[in-house]
This record gives structure tokens, sequence and C-alpha cells, in this order.
């Protein structure tokens, strides 16, 4: 576990080391796509393979260049990350799997959606394996459950409390605010909560496994090959910038409220991740949270 007098003590990460990262990080983010679809209405096709591209020759002067070898690894992670989006895109976009998904009930179409993620979470966990040998060092096991969250200095905070109890606070602030976000507005009737009654057990399915496969992907992967490199700190919020920059298009909630929502919620998940050098607790807040927006997609399609 990284306590907080260890996190004090640890040396300072090589500036310009950081700088590259946050620079890698960045180019390779949505926030291009976003920059096109502000300005043309569109994402270019093309930009992903440019993404990958970049990637591609970065890991190979990695290799050969010494001061980028540490990033390597990461690199390596944002390019599957690349990929994987953009394959996403591809087949949001497919005509074939958008008449497949509108002749499904909701059942079979998140389902078969939450699949897809699963295959792309399983890929990563092969990729990790290969590159850290051990399930420890990209956090897949249950981690230290009694942990401490280390202090957060902006709120006045001296001195560590255990991380349930912070993430307990934080997970109830996020529930309330989703109830006066989508329950109040939509004002759904009694008989409608009643046809919601046998969904539970999938929407409480689909909350499980979406935490699962993006606690994977977004924290897990790019905070194992981080940490180590540029510090706690810098490895939280880059992974919480991409997480919130991936919601613009198309996220639930979108635009720029979902940039800010969503990144501040992947520092959540990052710094309970990285406190407790484990799965659990970042899974489990994740699950809890995710449980009324799924429930609101039920919904939506009864």
């Amino acid at each position: 576990m990284h306590s907080d007098s260890q996190d004090q003590t640890a040396p300072a990460p090589n500036s310009r080391l950081v700088a590259v990262a946050w620079a890698l990080t960045l180019l390779t983010s949505p926030l291009s796509d976003i920059l096109y679809f502000e300005i043309i209405g569109a994402v270019p096709a093309a930009l992903m393979w440019i993404k990958a591209l970049f990637l591609g020759i970065f890991i190979l002067r990695s290799r050969v260049w010494r001061p980028l070898k540490s990033l390597g690894s990461y690199a390596l992670i944002l390019l599957a990350l690349v990929l994987w989006t953009g394959a996403s895109a591809w087949l949001a976009q497919s005509p074939a799997w958008a008449t497949w998904q509108a002749r499904q009930s909701f059942t079979v179409a998140a389902l078969a959606l939450q699949s897809f993620e699963t295959l792309a979470a399983l890929t990563m966990i092969g990729l990790l394996l290969l590159l850290l040998r051990r399930r420890q060092n990209f956090f897949l096991i249950w981690g230290d459950r009694p942990a401490m969250s280390a202090p957060l200095r902006i709120l006045g905070e001296k001195a560590p409390e255990p991380l349930w109890r912070f993430g307990a606070i934080f997970t109830l602030v996020v529930i309330i605010a989703q109830v006066f976000m989508f329950i109040l507005p939509l004002a759904p009737t009694n008989d409608l909560l009643r046809k919601l009654v046998p969904l539970i057990p999938l929407v409480l399915l689909l909350a499980a496994s979406n935490s699962f496969n993006e606690e994977l992907l977004h924290r897990a992967a790019p905070l194992a090959t981080l940490i180590e490199v540029i510090g706690k700190s810098n490895a939280i919020w880059m992974a919480a910038v991409t997480f919130g920059l991936a919601h613009y298009i198309g996220g639930a909630p979108s635009g720029i409220p979902g940039v800010l929502i969503t990144a501040f919620l992947g520092w959540f998940f990052g710094k309970a991740m990285a406190d407790s050098r484990g799965f659990f607790w970042p899974w489990l807040f994740h699950t809890l949270q995710d449980i009324l927006p799924f429930a609101m997609m039920a919904l939506a399609a009864l």
C-alpha cells in the first residue's frame, strides 16, 4: 500500500518526463476528436490511424532512446485504447449493428454491448500480463481493504482517513446528485417503476460489468504503467482527464458538463485504486454509482 508518508518521501518525478507523458496523453486522447467535431461537425476516420501511427513511432523510438524507455509500456496501453475506441466507434456507426440493436430487447442489446466491452477488458488483461507479468502489478487483486485514503490538502485534511468512509460519503453524494439529475426530472410513475422491478438483476449485472470494464481499461492499465514513472498524482489525473474527454461526444453525460463530471469521478476511482493498491474499492464504488444510470436506461426502453 502507498501510505501518505510514502507519497511525501517519494522522490519528485522527472519534470521533463512528466511533460512528455502529458503531451503523449493529450495528443492521443479524444481532445483532437472534440476539436474536429466542433469545427467541422464530424471526426475524420483517419484520425484514429494517425494517432496509432504516432504511438507506434513513439514505441519504436522508446526502445532505442533511453529517456523515453520508461514510457514505452504506457504508450502501448494508449495504442490499445486508441484501437479499441476506433473499433467501438466503427461498430456504433455501423448500419447493420444499429439495425440489429433496434430489433432487440433492452436486455439483449445491453448485454451484447457489454460483451464487446468485456472482450476489450479481457484483451487488455492479456496485454498487461505480457508487460507486467503479475496481476498485482496492475491492481487486479482485492487490494488493501482497510486502506487509508491519503489526505486532500485542498480540503484542509491533515490526516488519512479510512478509504471505505471517504468512498462511502463520496458515493452517497454522487447518488443523491443522480436522483436530482435523473429521477426527479423524469418523475417516473409507480406503474413504470413496477415494470422496472423484473429488470433489477439485469441493471445490477450491467452496473457491475461496466464498472469492471472501465476500471480495467481506464484506470488499472494506465495507472500501472505510469505511477512508478511520473508519480501517483500525475498518473491519476492523466487517466482522469482522458476518461473525462472520452465522454464529450456521445457520453452520458456529454459535452463540457460530461467531461467535468466524469473526469472528477475518474480522479476519485483512480485515487481509490492507488490508495488501496487493488481493484475492490474502485470497482464497488463505481458499481454503486452506475446503478441509477442503467436503471434509467432500462426505464427509457420500457
